[in-house]
């Protein structure tokens, strides 16, 4: 798969941030992994918001230097953090026993996609008009 600059960029953030949490005690590493996947998940950011993945990368690379430190032992994990991730297995442990339920939705959304309204016009994200040019 062929990856952009940005993505490796992520990637190797990433990566690092792993690496970093490895090197940490056993006591302390699921904190900077929590630290880590919680990071990287907030803000929501969108794959197309080039200049707020650049920003977040900056802050998480100053980050991780101040956590790779070797002085640094330990990192606290807020609550929102935890319920976070308690939130985030369930959503693992419900879709993979009701793996039938997503494919249903996905079909439903591939349907909606394709078919075509009342008065023939395909059922697209804006019901066959584009938004500010007059429905052309």
């Amino acid at each position: 798969m062929v990856r952009s600059g940005l993505q490796q960029d992520v990637i190797n953030m990433y990566r690092q941030g792993v690496r970093n949490a490895m090197s940490k005690t056993a006591e302390a590493r699921p904190a900077f992994l929590l630290h880590l996947r919680y990071n990287f998940r907030h803000p929501h950011l969108r794959p197309r918001d080039y200049t707020a993945i650049e920003h977040q990368l900056r802050r998480m690379s100053r980050t991780l230097e101040m956590l790779s430190d070797p002085s640094v032992q330990r990192i606290s994990v807020s609550n929102e953090m935890r319920s976070w991730w308690d939130g985030e297995i369930a959503k693992g442990s419900t879709a993979t026993s009701g793996s039938t339920i997503g494919s249903e939705k996905e079909s439903d959304d591939r349907d909606q996609i394709t078919k075509k309204d009342e008065q023939g016009r395909d059922r697209d994200q804006w019901a066959g008009k584009m938004p500010g040019h007059g429905g052309t």
